[in-house]
This record gives C-alpha cells, sequence and structure tokens, in this order.
C-alpha cells in the first residue's frame, strides 16, 4: 500500500511539473526594433558609401554605444531608440573611435517620433514600435553628414528588417 501512494504521489508530481511549463517560457520572437541607418555618397545619392571608424553616442546612456554593426568602416548601423521618451538625440562621430582625437567631426541629429507599445507575449512582454519618425540634424557648420532623411515618409519603424533614415556624407 506504501508502495503504491509512493508511486500515485511521484507521478502526481511529475504531471504537475509538465502541466506547469509554458510553451512560451522562452521568447523568440522580435522585440523593439533597433533604427537602421544606412550611409550613402551625397555625390551619388544611389551609392552607399562606408564611414570610416565610427563611434555612436546616444544622449542620456552613458558611454559609447558599440555592437557588431559599428565597425572601422561600415555603411550600415543598427542603435537603439528611447522607448521612455518621444525623441532620441544621436551623435555621430566621424574617425571618433580611432586614437586620433584631432581628425574626429561630431554631428548630432534628433530622432522624433511617437511610440505605441504592443504586446507580444508572457516571456517577451511588450515592445515598442515608433510611428511618425521625423529626423532633424543640427548643422554646426562643420558637418561630415550632408544630409539626413527617413526612407519612407511618414516613417514608422516596426521590425529592423530594413533601412530607417539615409544619411548623406
Amino acid at each position: 500500500m506504501i508502495k503504491y501512494t509512493l508511486y500515485i504521489s511521484f507521478l502526481v508530481i511529475i504531471l504537475s511539473m509538465l502541466w506547469s511549463c509554458e510553451k512560451d517560457d522562452i521568447c523568440i520572437e522580435e522585440t523593439t526594433p533597433y533604427l537602421i541607418i544606412r550611409f550613402y555618397d551625397n555625390s551619388e545619392p544611389e551609392e552607399f558609401k562606408k564611414v570610416a571608424a565610427l563611434k555612436v553616442q546616444i544622449e542620456g546612456i552613458t558611454g559609447d554605444y558599440y555592437n557588431e554593426t559599428i565597425t572601422l568602416l561600415t555603411d550600415s548601423i543598427a542603435i537603439p531608440i528611447k522607448v521612455n521618451d518621444d525623441i532620441t538625440k544621436f551623435k555621430l562621430i566621424l574617425n571618433g573611435s580611432d586614437n586620433d582625437l584631432d581628425n574626429d567631426n561630431e554631428d548630432v541629429f534628433d530622432l522624433n517620433y511617437t511610440r505605441e507599445d504592443v504586446f507580444v507575449s508572457r516571456s517577451c512582454g511588450y515592445k515598442s514600435i515608433f510611428h511618425d519618425v521625423i529626423t532633424t540634424l543640427i548643422n554646426d557648420n562643420e558637418n561630415w553628414i550632408q544630409s539626413i532623411q527617413t526612407v519612407e515618409d511618414p516613417q514608422s519603424i516596426i521590425n529592423q528588417k530594413s533601412a530607417h533614415v539615409k544619411i548623406f556624407h
């Protein structure tokens, strides 16, 4: 009888453990998208143009932003957007990641948007998507960025499968 009770108890414990597992315990869906920027040649607007030793700073975030898309020479980057504000200010520093501070050229642009929080799943939670995106380049009379524009008008940032902003230099 004790053996039978232990067997039933063990079976109940195993079944309750299996029952409590959820299929969405691991987040595999896309979450809040990054801003995808492509760099173009100002004199030939259809041609990509790489940027040398780019350093990115995001206002309100301490330090420089680095990820695998920002390398020594790149024609596109993916950078995060603030999800608690309706504006993100970016500093793009040409030659900023090299050791020579004399050749650095810092340009600043604002990204204005309206946020929408969308429920993804229990494991992923919410993601932010951005609508009515507007870019504004701050002119400092020494800009290496000649112009900046969104890819679409109006621009929404819903995923990171394609570029959202074009920078001409």
